[in-house]
């Protein structure tokens, strides 16, 4: 092992000198990618794509896109029109829901056969004549400007007759009506139908009416609406981190190369992305921009230990060489674990997640290039700076000052790890608070005084709920689902599903059955029944089909080959706890009712709470498997670069301890994970990486110089440390800055999270990891030496190690 690993550092080495040796060969290189990849910008796309969210392979979801077409999908525009004073039965109001529908039904991408409303021509009241014929009437005429109050009061009757409209298209109290639409979802432009739906909101808005709109397609146009907001806070921040880098260097190097790199690995990223069509979602913005900004601390670090060397060997070309040499090894490592770790993403469920991994893991692995050998090949032909001064002295022995007098000493050291396990186990307790999926009504993206989340809790107040759960029933043959023992297993099986309290209200075919059935034998209630054979039964639906002079009346109840029935259960919010109490119930209704009838199979799940509830479990499993095996990739990774088992643990325990209190801290603030938060987490647990390789590596470089534990870690924490610092403090500044400009509660919640993510990470490094070090002193960090190439080796003899480690 210890001749492998002399091959693998010595082979590093040669690599490191042929890059010097050739600096403007490898800069045109990079340079002349840049430009390929800038080139590909104008080709990037910013834009959501709903089915990228979804976990495709989740049974829900292959319901889902079987069943979206004929009965429905996610994509579902609800407006609601309420009249302040009185009810909707009156002229001026019916105009209004009728003005509403017919310009929802010119909506772009409107699918219009799944437009619904009272005032839609496919509503329609159904009748006998007086010959015994079926005949049907539509319940508004748009042709007749005024009618009567007789003709209203008539109107208001027949649809209070109807379960199909009083409930679910007019609210039970008569002062809204409903208009639903869903959209189809190849290629849905969102900004175009949200700026058509505002323009028709605002003309169909009148003194003593509220217009309510909700739905997943509104709420993802209200989130484009703020694109142009992210782009400006974005450059607010690049602002930022250049003051910042200002105030830090006070020096042209420092400044303008890792802005540089910032600005080539964003170029080499975004480029990349565009080339693989991989398109960016508004919501993922300010992750691109977290992986730019990690690109400032390994820039920072390569820029600061340049400055560091240039004050000892005054020589420009020799500090930039010192300077990689220093830092190539865990620089490299860093930065490939850092690559990894979001690469992992790819593991996740959605198609979202699979782009991410993909696009932003090389994007960080660009960084090696576009940071890494970069800066230090520019400073060796750029030239050389007249004050060979090191400043901010002041700042670093301050740093080492304090850590002699803390976490240097082995009391210290160990008081911080048993307040660091003590904070751990504090945090275990809230971790168990955090919920797979949404945790409140409405949507956490948007304020909860913004108008989206307001009309959601509107029009959840006058109606059922605006968030539906398809499940259907299907039988093995065609024609199954008029056989009366299968409408009776539906029916029991709604009955079953209104048990639970947050389900407003039902509707399936067997509803439709008996109301037809009724009014075959003379509106008398006591034949709203179930018939006792199949045949009846399709009479009575052939008979409802032919009452409408438009095709497909029972389109939203059943397919054509009346083999799938649709079962739809409105829900007035899809908080993971009411997801979870619905798919539960359900699930023990299914094995109930399928026990009992053979050939008969129900299936979850459609509607927005159907994909949720998908999203959900996908989320669990995503959730388990990402950041475990960011965590294990880190450690394999880290323990076959120094062949050491401590080395790995000693990368995981500062992520193992800002895991554990990032989740505590969502669990208190009640904070979901879902498809948006969980890239964000896995994104901020790896900036814990970058700080806790420089500070091992950092470590190992002073045990070789001083040979003893103490001295090294307050020298590491007072050079490193200082970077580190800096590093996070500029994140910090600039993730801040979300809170305070994005009108995105989403962006706004998701920097606090990061902000807490980043001072952990930052804690963890300068405190844990230098205070693990003391106490335990690893083999791989205590016993080093520099061989005859000046190469920084492991000793073999692990008792040498100890005494040099407890020398002085």
């Amino acid at each position: 092992m210890h001749a492998l690993r002399h091959k693998l550092t010595h082979v590093l080495h040669t690599g490191e000198e042929w890059l010097f040796a050739n600096p403007k060969i490898v800069l045109g290189f990079i340079f002349a990618v840049t430009v390929i990849f800038a080139l590909s910008l104008p080709r990037l796309q910013v834009y959501s794509d709903f089915a990228d969210l979804l976990p495709q392979n989740h049974s829900y979801i292959k319901t889902y896109n079987r069943i979206k077409a004929n009965f429905g999908g996610a994509n579902m525009i609800v407006i609601a029109v309420e009249v302040e004073t009185g009810t909707i039965f009156n002229d001026e109001t019916l105009k209004l829901i009728d003005d509403a529908t017919r310009g929802v039904d010119e909506l772009p991408s409107v699918n219009h056969n799944l437009v619904s409303s009272l005032t839609h021509r496919t509503s329609r009241k159904v009748y006998l004549s007086e010959e015994g014929s079926f005949l049907s009437k539509p319940y508004y005429d748009p042709g007749k400007s005024r009618r009567t109050v007789a003709e209203l009061e008539q109107t208001k009757q027949d649809v209070i007759a109807n379960p199909l409209m009083y409930g679910l298209l007019v609210s039970p109290d008569l002062k809204a009506g409903l208009i639903k639409a869903q959209l189809n979802e190849s290629g849905i432009d969102y900004a175009k139908t949200f700026a058509a739906l505002q323009k028709l909101r605002t003309s169909i808005t009148r003194p003593g009416h509220r217009i309510h709109i909700t739905g997943n397609p509104v709420l993802t146009g209200w989130v484009y609406t703020y694109t142009a907001q992210i782009v400006e806070i974005l450059a607010y921040t690049a602002t930022l981190i250049a003051a910042l880098l200002v105030v830090y260097f006070r020096r042209l190097y420092g400044i303008a190369l890792p802005l540089l790199g910032i600005a080539l690995s964003s170029i080499w990223g975004l480029g990349f992305m565009a080339i693989m069509g991989i398109n960016l979602e508004p919501l993922s913005l300010p992750i691109p921009f977290l992986i730019a900004a990690r690109a400032t601390s390994h820039g920072v670090q390569l820029v600061a230990r340049y400055y560091e060397e240039l004050a000892v060997v005054h020589n420009g070309k020799r500090a930039a060489q010192n300077a990689l040499e220093a830092l190539f090894r865990p620089g490299s490592l860093a930065i490939i674990v850092d690559a990894v770790g979001i690469g992992v993403l790819i593991l996740g469920a959605a198609p979202f997640n699979h782009k991410l991994g993909i696009g932003a893991g090389f994007w960080g692995l660009s960084v090696i290039f576009t940071v890494h050998f970069m800066i230090p090949l520019a400073l060796t032909i750029l030239p050389q700076p007249r004050s060979m001064e090191n400043k901010n002295s002041g700042v670093r022995n301050f740093l080492g000052m304090a850590m002699a007098k803390t976490g240097g000493t082995t009391g210290g050291a160990r008081s911080i790890l048993v307040l660091a396990a003590i904070g751990a186990l504090g945090a275990a307790y809230f971790v168990s608070r955090v919920q797979m999926g949404e945790s409140e009504p409405g949507s956490p993206l948007l304020h909860r005084d913004h108008d989206y989340n307001q009309s959601t809790k509107a029009i959840n107040t006058l109606f059922p709920g605006s968030d539906e759960l398809h499940i259907v029933a299907r039988t093995d043959a065609p024609g199954g689902i008029k056989k009366p023992e299968v409408l009776v297993a539906i029916e029991e099986f709604q009955a079953h599903m209104l048990d639970d309290p947050s389900v407003g209200g039902t509707k399936a075919i067997p509803g439709v059955v008996r109301v037809v059935n009724r009014l075959t034998h003379n509106d008398d209630p006591r034949w709203m029944q179930i018939p006792d054979n199949a045949d009846e039964v399709g009479g009575l639906m052939f008979a409802y089909m032919a009452s409408s002079p438009i095709p497909g009346a029972l389109n939203e109840f059943i397919n054509p080959d009346e083999n799938e029935a649709n079962m739809v259960f409105y829900y007035k919010d899809h908080q993971a706890e009411t997801v979870a109490r619905a798919v539960a119930l359900a699930q023990a209704g299914i094995e109930k009712i399928e026990a009992k009838v053979p050939g008969l199979h129900i299936e979850l799940g459609g509607g927005i709470m159907g994909v949720t509830a998908a999203g959900n479990q996908a989320l669990h499993k995503d959730h388990m498997v990402i950041i475990p095996a960011v965590m294990v990739l880190a450690f394999l990774m880290v323990m076959a670069y120094y062949q050491s088992i401590h080395a790995g643990w000693l990368m995981v325990l500062p992520m193992l301890f800002s895991t554990l209190l990032t989740y505590a801290y969502m669990g208190a603030s009640n904070i979901g994970i879902n498809v948006n938060t969980v890239p964000v987490i896995a994104v901020g647990v790896g900036v814990g990486i970058d700080y806790a390789v420089y500070f091992m590596d950092r470590i190992r470089e002073e045990m070789a110089a001083t040979r003893n534990i103490h001295k090294a870690v307050v020298n590491a924490v007072a050079t490193t440390g200082y970077a580190v610092s800096f590093t996070a403090a500029t994140l910090i500044a600039g993730v801040v800055m979300w809170i305070f400009l994005s009108d995105l509660r989403f962006q706004s919640d998701a920097a606090v999270l990061l902000s807490f993510m980043l001072v952990v990470n930052a804690i963890a490094a300068v405190l844990i990891v230098p205070a693990w070090c003391v106490v335990f002193q690893p083999h791989f960090l205590v016993a080093t030496h520099y061989d005859s190439d000046g190469v920084l080796e492991e000793d073999e003899n692990i008792e040498h190690g100890r005494q040099a480690a407890m020398a002085g």
